[in-house]
């Protein structure tokens, strides 16, 4: 199941993004079985993106930290 989190609810900013067909399809597919906009998705799935990135690098740091 897919975790929905709420704060990603109410998007205030505006851009245009392109995707490719492959893409587009799946997050479409992905929207439609989890009953969520497409928008709440592709946001959920910038915010993975982003905590996983952050984790990514508070681990970095915590190896570097126990090398020296």
């Amino acid at each position: 199941m897919f975790h929905i989190d709420r704060e990603m609810l109410n998007p205030n900013i505006g851009v245009t993004v392109r995707f490719t067909s492959i893409l587009y399809n799946w997050l479409k597919q992905v929207s439609k079985r989890e009953g969520i906009s497409f928008n709440t998705l592709v946001l959920q799935c910038c915010k993975n993106c982003m905590e996983m990135d952050l984790s990514d690098d508070s681990e970095t740091a915590e190896a570097d930290k126990e090398k020296k």
